[in-house]
């Protein structure tokens, strides 16, 4: 397995109590992004050196963060999936880019309608509020561990975006 660090968080107040597993297997990274709870457990870190890490965050309401580096130097977020129905025809592949396209611009609308800071999350011990979209479901986080501990690269099928900001203030 490329991971060999967890960590997680316990609150206990003001306090932290971390745990640390060396080279934990993957049903201890399950059980310890399962139990993310935006309360008294917030964070789980996959460590693989100084260099390479995972982070997934929150918990509340069913609501994660994951952000990732491989060279320490430049960070991804994962992003939430769009939710749009690709057409079932195989009529044409202009058709399937078009139906793309305008659920770009669907989507794009209602997030400038929308506020962009409408999840609060609690990560670290600490409340921030984090743009909906990168705010992703337990399914999405257990998927993007699972490949980030077994080959140390982010997970192919979803989407990650550099870091500009993730919490707002």
């Amino acid at each position: 397995m490329f991971v060999s660090k967890l960590y997680t968080d316990k609150w206990i107040g003001n306090r932290n109590e971390e745990t640390y597993i060396e080279n934990p297997n993957w049903q201890q990274i399950k059980i310890a992004i399962c139990e993310l709870d935006g309360k008294s457990k917030t964070l789980v870190s996959l460590e693989a050196d100084d260099q390479s890490y995972m982070m997934i965050g929150g918990g509340n309401d069913g609501q994660y963060v994951v952000t990732a580096t491989l060279d320490n130097e430049t960070f991804y977020y994962l992003l939430h999936p769009i939710d749009y129905e690709i057409p079932k025809s195989d009529s044409s592949i202009k058709k399937i880019n078009l139906a793309v396209f305008y659920q770009a611009l669907i989507n794009a609308k209602i997030n400038n309608i929308n506020s962009a800071n409408d999840q609060k999350l609690v990560v670290g011990g600490q409340a921030g509020n984090y743009s909906e979209k990168v705010c992703v479901t337990l399914p999405q986080c257990l998927i993007a561990a699972i490949t980030f501990a077994e080959s140390g690269e982010l997970e192919p099928l979803f989407t990650w975006q550099e870091d500009e900001s993730l919490v707002m203030v």
